[in-house]
């Protein structure tokens, strides 16, 4: 489905030396891969219980409205204007699961939550589950997922993920990555010089054209730009911090959050999310249950 709104916005916070920016209008490129194909969600059949959750609000005009960021390959991204992704093809199966369309609104990714849920029903953007996050808006989890870093091929500088101190490393702004790395600069007596690009595909670019000499971002996003890369880029390091990832609701919305959460164990019980993730070739780490708010 095209996406129906962009929001060309958000230009990332500068750390005084610390950080540098970058802007997703410097050097965006879609993926354009031709052998992706979009989800079927035809193939979905409307379960009525699960339809007649659906608030009164949702049903009026027939869609499921939701903010995404879509440079996070391979969960959301774009082929031309066609969002693809891991993610989006999850969300088209939970707007089918519940009979309605899937609208998705293009957005910076630290717009999105502000914007929910006066201009978004609900937010699906790789969102890390996170304790500060279900204090404010209730999260659903259908996958999990790590942190990883990359580097380039031979790891010319001998960059190690325990020592960025000193080092000029690469983030998507608003990420878990982005606040851990700021986290740890503070105990840094060299500070690492971090840039701060506000679409993923820009940090890796940055990465193969020697501007930083690493980056960080969530482990199915670096194993995907790894393969893409095609032995331009290697990893370093194990993954760490496995979180899961979930679909972010407003708390004043609960008709909502429950329809949304049927529709993914609906999902993950008869295997159309495991068949959603395999397409992508990723088989480990799909949730078995819509848990709601997961502590972490």
């Amino acid at each position: 489905m095209l996406r129906k709104t962009r929001v060309v916005a958000v230009a990332c916070a500068c750390m005084l030396a610390l950080a540098s920016c970058g802007s997703a209008d410097d050097a965006v490129r879609d993926y354009n891969q031709s052998d992706i194909a979009v989800f079927d969600a035809s193939s979905v059949r409307a379960d009525p219980k699960i339809a007649a959750m659906v608030p009164r609000a949702a049903k009026a005009d027939g869609k499921l409205t939701i903010g995404s960021n879509l440079y996070y390959a391979p969960a959301d991204f774009k082929q031309g204007e066609t969002p693809v992704g891991y993610e989006m093809d999850v969300m088209r199966a939970v707007a089918a699961r519940m009979g309605l369309d899937l609208e998705i609104q293009e957005s910076s990714f630290d717009s999105i939550l502000p914007r929910i849920p006066k201009r978004y029903e609900a937010g699906a953007s790789a969102f890390t589950i996170t304790n500060e996050r279900t204090a404010n808006f209730n999260m659903i989890q259908y996958y999990e997922v790590g942190t990883s870093w990359a580097v380039a091929a031979g790891n010319p500088s001998k960059f190690t993920p325990g020592s960025i101190c000193g080092r000029t490393i690469g983030v998507q702004t608003g990420t878990l990555q982005d606040e851990a790395v700021a986290k740890t600069a503070k105990k840094c007596h060299k500070q690492p010089t971090i840039q701060r690009y506000d679409a993923q595909e820009n940090v890796t670019l940055a990465l193969s054209g020697g501007k930083i000499e690493a980056m960080t971002a969530d482990s199915s996003v670096i194993n995907y730009a790894i393969h893409r890369a095609k032995g331009a880029l290697e990893a370093a390091g194990p993954i760490m911090e496995k979180a899961p990832q979930g679909i972010v609701v407003s708390k004043d919305n609960p008709a909502l959050t429950a329809a949304i959460q049927a529709s993914l164990q609906s999902l993950m019980d008869d295997g159309t999310l495991k068949k959603i993730f395999k397409s992508w070739n990723i088989d480990e780490n799909i949730a078995s249950k819509a848990l709601l708010n997961p502590k972490v």
